[in-house]
């Protein structure tokens, strides 16, 4: 790819008052808050790499980028995208992110797109679409966005997630924010992981079940604490109380309790934990009940 693809054009720093955005619920990231950002998560791109910013907005992101690593922006608002060309001296196209034409190469994404789920999950489609395997897209968030485990087993089908809390008083002009922030981290990945976001595939596969086994996972204090340790012990009991792996697997593929497709590797996980016992190589069995003496 051409480095100079979008070189910056050298411009004066204008410091010209946002427009108001009071009508619009917009709020552009502080500049300097923008460089933190950049620094903590994007500053391995070179000449190679191409960045893309969104939802432009006044240019804060765009500005963040050093002038060796190619930029461009993206903005609806054809005032703005004027005002962000003009205080970064990158080329902002006029147009919705999700339709607007885009060069190819694009590696990197970050921005502060607007507060709306439903683009922003048409936004990290078209993400997905179009960035190569470990290519990272950065996005300011409201802290509700990871807030059910269906939104975030979606997106973990195809991107590693991290995330991290960011002051909601970053935004206090022309209003103060109002929702709880965070910088979301979609990275694409083969093996999907979550970072800093712990239950939610076991809260996605349990809400999937019937009431009452629901209800039996909350409140058993004796019993299994996961659809797949219930999985796992209900197959050993059925075995004798001691089975090898393969057994098990054999058992386990035609009543699966979720579609994970890597459920092999899930039985192995569990079997492999504390929850049941390790008697030779690929053998596990279910574990004997502690006896506890009582005083005299």
């Amino acid at each position: 790819m051409q480095t100079d693809l979008f070189p910056p054009t050298p411009v004066p720093v204008v410091a010209a008052t946002p427009p108001t955005t009071t009508g619009l619920g917009q709020y552009f990231t502080p500049a300097w808050f923008a460089e933190i950002l950049y620094d903590a998560h994007f500053s391995h791109l070179t000449t190679r790499d191409l960045l893309w910013e969104p939802s432009a907005g006044t240019g804060a992101c765009l500005a963040a980028v050093p002038d060796d690593v190619p930029a461009f922006g993206t903005e609806i608002d054809p005032r703005l995208a004027r005002i962000a060309e003009r205080r970064t001296g990158r080329k902002v196209f006029i147009g919705d992110f999700c339709t607007v034409s885009l060069p190819e190469g694009i590696t990197a994404v970050f921005g502060n797109p607007p507060f709306e789920l439903d683009l922003v999950e048409r936004l990290l489609a078209r993400c997905a679409a179009i960035m190569p395997e470990g290519s990272k897209c950065g996005l300011i968030l409201p802290a509700y966005f990871f807030q059910t485990s269906s939104t975030v087993v979606r997106l973990n089908q195809q991107w590693t997630l991290q995330q991290e809390m960011i002051p909601r008083d970053l935004f206090n002009r022309p209003m103060q924010m109002q929702k709880n922030l965070m910088f979301g981290l979609f990275t694409r990945d083969q093996t999907p992981r979550l970072v800093g976001l712990r239950g939610y595939h076991e809260t996605h596969a349990i809400r999937a079940l019937d009431e009452e086994r629901q209800r039996l996972l909350d409140e058993s204090f004796r019993g299994p604490r996961s659809v797949w340790r219930e999985v796992v012990a209900n197959v050993l009991a059925e075995l004798g109380g001691e089975a090898p792996l393969a057994a098990i697997y054999r058992v386990v593929e035609g009543k699966r309790p979720t579609g994970n497709t890597h459920w092999k590797e899930q039985i192995r996980k569990v079997a492999q934990s504390r929850h049941f016992v390790h008697v030779a190589e690929g053998v596990y069995a279910l574990p004997k009940p502690a006896i506890v003496p009582i005083p005299a």
